[in-house]
């Protein structure tokens, strides 16, 4: 009986562990919806966000992350509008395999970021 205590303890902490981050991934907790590039070097991910959502991206991903490595550090730019359109804009900076929260927009350069 003993055993099996210490069998369940222990599966159960290698399932609960924490794993590594697989993707970067940045939360629009603005009130207004924002389109998102990510990436240097021919811009490789775009993606409007709705305020009060989320969207991720694998770094392993070509498309996510031009330095192939897990921290490799992501110029992040956020419009209000396309970017080929006249706009106002935020810049910012994430990991490939980390978190960002934009808390409110208000360019040029004034918005309110939370890594």
């Amino acid at each position: 009986m003993r055993r099996l205590f210490v069998l369940s303890l222990l599966i159960s902490a290698f399932l609960l562990a924490p794993t590594g981050a697989s993707a970067f991934c940045i939360q629009n907790a603005s009130e207004q919806r924002l389109f998102f590039e990510v990436g240097d070097h021919a811009i490789q991910y775009r993606k409007w966000i709705e305020p009060g959502s989320m969207a991720c991206c694998d770094w392993r991903q070509a498309n996510c992350n031009w330095t192939h490595v897990a921290d490799g550090k992501l110029s992040v730019r956020v419009f209000d509008e396309r970017a080929d359109a006249a706009q106002a804009s935020c810049n910012y900076s994430v990991r490939a395999d980390g978190h960002l929260r934009l808390g409110q927009f208000a360019a040029p350069e004034h918005c309110s970021w939370e890594p």
